[in-house]
């Protein structure tokens, strides 16, 4: 708590030890698992590294130095190797009450292909099993997102269940087209009937220079492909998942977009209003209701406390489906300023105590 406000982040990241998926993969993968070659700073696995650098690189050494700079402000977490610990002082020096937790290598794992999807589901049991580990040190402040096989839409069932059962709090999956399928997809339908019945939310989340087809890949810098891949694709998925019938088929289904920012919230649903005036349903039959109606009954959306539209957000689109997060410690993110920032915005209390936790509590079903 700060200043008399609970805080939820409903965005940090673990920063998993190298040796982690080796150490906690099925014995038999064991040889498979995702390593770092030596003197590398790239994961490899099924022979190739886990991000893209042919399409907007990662790895540059200007992007690296950057990298390096922006996390010298968590340097005591990084001399304890980001252990709970060091992530629970961190909490407790900014007051804040909550994180959820998503991958950081995990989920440029997720942003390829996998030849073997029995090898992608080993890769995402270790990770599981070592954040529900993880987190094990304090389980009501830290809430781990389980890391889903959504390549294997059965393979992904199977594990949504079993980290329900583990205490994740919610599942984590990229935006990202894979095996040629949208979100939507008809051969996803399975999954988000399980994840619906679970009742647990989606946390939608890019990653950079992903294999998979970016909005970023048009471009040849990991800054400029970054710009413009979390938002685009954050905005892809939302309309998708409400054009093609995915929250008219589950309407207990709840996806949060996370560190996308906001500002783009009113435009997406101006555009999506547009066009249902213009056309309706037309060539929709499954949107039984406006865009906005589906939005304000099934998707929430993570803002930074540093986003200058965020009055203009809240005025045209409410309150009532923003969340906060910081990304928590990647060095692009907002910790620990984000959380002043948003303090100092020119919005009511009641929205800021709103966005810092009772939206998310509710979007992630916390008890109170």
């Amino acid at each position: 708590m700060r200043d008399g406000r609970r805080i939820l982040d409903a965005d940090t990241h673990q920063m998993e030890p190298a040796d982690m998926w080796e150490r906690y993969i099925a014995p038999e993968f064991r040889a498979r698992a995702p390593r770092l070659q030596p003197g590398g700073r790239e994961n490899l696995v099924e022979g190739e590294p886990l991000t893209a650098e042919g399409k907007y690189p990662f790895h540059t050494p200007d992007f690296i130095a950057a990298l390096m700079k922006g996390m010298q402000r968590f340097l005591a977490a990084r001399e304890a190797g980001f252990s709970p610990a060091s992530r629970l002082a961190d909490m407790n020096r900014e007051g804040v009450d909550v994180q959820v937790l998503y991958p950081t290598v995990g989920g440029q794992l997720l942003g390829r292909e996998f030849k073997d999807p029995a090898l992608l589901a080993a890769c995402c049991r270790a990770y599981n099993d070592w954040s529900a580990e993880y987190s094990a040190t304090a389980p009501e402040r830290l809430r781990w997102a389980a890391m889903l096989p959504f390549q294997d839409v059965e393979l992904a069932c199977a594990e949504a269940r079993r980290t329900a059962a583990l205490g994740a709090v919610s599942f984590y999956l990229r935006p990202n087209p894979i095996g040629g399928r949208n979100l939507y997809h008809r051969d996803h339908l399975p999954l988000w009937a399980e994840i619906e019945r679970l009742g647990k939310p989606v946390c939608l989340h890019d990653s950079g220079s992903p294999h998979l087809p970016s909005y970023g890949d048009r471009m040849d810098t990991h800054t400029t492909g970054h710009i413009l891949a979390h938002p685009f694709e954050a905005m892809g998925a939302m309309m998708s998942l409400i054009w093609y019938g995915v929250f008219e088929a589950f309407p207990r289904l709840t996806v949060v977009h996370v560190e996308a920012d906001a500002g783009w919230v009113p435009y997406l649903l101006q555009r999506m209003e547009q066009h249902w005036e213009f056309s309706g349903n037309a060539e929709h039959p499954d949107l039984k209701m406006r865009p906005t109606e589906y939005f304000r009954r099934n998707v929430f959306v993570a803002c930074r406390g540093d986003e200058m539209t965020l009055p203009s957000v809240l005025a045209l689109a409410g309150d009532d489906n923003l969340v906060f997060n910081t990304d928590y410690p990647h060095p692009d993110g907002t910790f620990p300023w984000g959380i002043e920032r948003l303090a100092a915005q020119p919005i009511p209390e009641s929205s800021k105590r709103k966005i810092l936790w009772d939206n998310a509590a509710r979007a992630f079903r916390l008890a109170a």
